[in-house]
């Protein structure tokens, strides 16, 4: 056993050393060299930012009728659905217990009236005895009081009548505008009390639209202007009509208000509307497209700056960015890049920041064509 383990050893030993005695294969010098898509980049003092916001439209009248005056309900002549046009009639209430008092009302305004004739007649005879001393000037004076009393009370009687007159006409509910029922709360035979609503009746002439804007955004509006709203794939223009001077508690953002000129549209009363706002922002930086940005440590980005060799090379540079604003297709930086830096533009992914790179043909075009645009400046 001791022999073996003794050879099994030194042949160990020999293929150690065999190994150790093996020279690595050397890099291979000829590898062609990684190309990179870059540009130069150019500063700007700002930016266009593009916001997009929601809101509904709605009825530029939107009202609950109702009764002034409590009642039977004697007709609904207006049911969901219907357009209607301002004055028409939409429900009535029983009006039997009015018309009485309108009759009673009558009676004693005829009364009064007629107890008035008589008084003033009186009047007419004791003036002309008075003139010639038939009568005592307190019998005058009674007969004047008596014709003035009753005028009074023939103006009270006449209130009455006007009032119970005014409470029959507001037995029958008109419609306010022009306008489309949209809900119906009463039928025939309910007993309502004042305000009770019977019909929800919407304006179908005009709509607006209500759409919750960011204080910057509100402030850039101007009363008056045209707007383009997208609305059910569809773009509506309207007219901002207002804008409300107070911040929403939940929102935190301004409601503005926009009519809708296009009497054509197909839009309605509760469809979504988008709006677009373009605010321009003073920030130095640069546009850079989003292909060129690298993830960094602690939800930064970088770039990677091709910076030149002193040969027909260059080393790749991180430069850490602060993500101002971002589009679809590209993003607006600060950071410590300068004008004229050679950014990558594409295929960050195939390298890294310390590696020695070339310009592409086409990158290696665009440089010698600026840097010759700069000599003859």
């Amino acid at each position: 056993m001791p022999n073996n383990f003794l050879a099994i050893s030194v042949l160990i030993l020999a293929s150690a050393l065999s190994a150790c005695g093996q020279a690595e294969p050397a890099a291979d010098a000829d590898s062609p060299p990684t190309y990179v898509d870059a540009f130069a980049v150019s500063p700007s003092d700002g930016y266009e930012s593009i916001s997009s916001y929601s809101g509904r439209v709605e009825a530029s009248l939107n009202s609950s009728l109702a009764f002034e005056i409590g009642g039977t309900i004697a007709d609904v002549l207006a049911d969901e659905g219907d357009r209607v046009s301002k004055g028409q009639v939409l429900a009535r209430l029983d009006t039997a217990r009015l018309e009485a008092s309108r009759a009673e009302a009558r009676a004693g305004l005829d009364r009064v009236d007629a107890e008035l004739a008589l008084a003033s007649s009186t009047l007419a005879r004791v003036a002309d005895a008075y003139s010639y001393q038939g009568v005592s000037k307190q019998e005058l004076d009674e007969a004047e009081q008596r014709v003035l009393a009753l005028r009074a009370s023939r103006s009270v009687a006449q209130a009455n009548l006007d009032r119970i007159e005014v409470d029959i006409d507001k037995a029958t509910l008109r419609s306010a505008f022009d306008g489309t029922i949209t809900q119906r709360f009463i039928d025939p035979g309910a007993v309502v009390a004042s305000g009770t609503p019977m019909l929800q009746l919407q304006s179908s002439d005009s709509l607006e639209v209500r759409i919750g804007v960011s204080p910057a955004a509100a402030n850039s509006l101007v009363i008056g202007n045209e707007h383009e709203l997208s609305i059910n794939g569809e773009t509506v223009i309207a007219t901002l009509r207002a804008v409300i001077d107070q911040r929403d508690d939940s929102t935190r953002t301004v409601d503005t208000l926009f009519r809708i000129a296009d009497a054509d549209s197909t839009v309605r009363p509760g469809d979504t509307a988008n709006l677009e706002t373009t605010t321009w922002i003073e920030a130095p930086g640069f546009w850079l497209p989003l292909t060129s940005l690298v993830e960094g440590s602690r939800g930064l980005w970088q770039a990677l700056v091709a910076d030149s060799d002193g040969d027909q090379g260059y080393v790749l540079e991180g430069h850490v960015l602060e993500v101002l604003y971002a589009d679809s297709d590209r993003a607006y930086v600060r950071g410590t890049l300068q004008a004229g830096d050679l950014i990558v533009r594409s295929g960050t992914q195939r390298v890294v920041a310390g590696q020695a790179v070339r310009l592409d043909e086409a990158s290696e075009n665009e440089r010698v064509a600026l840097a010759g645009d700069d000599d003859v400046n």
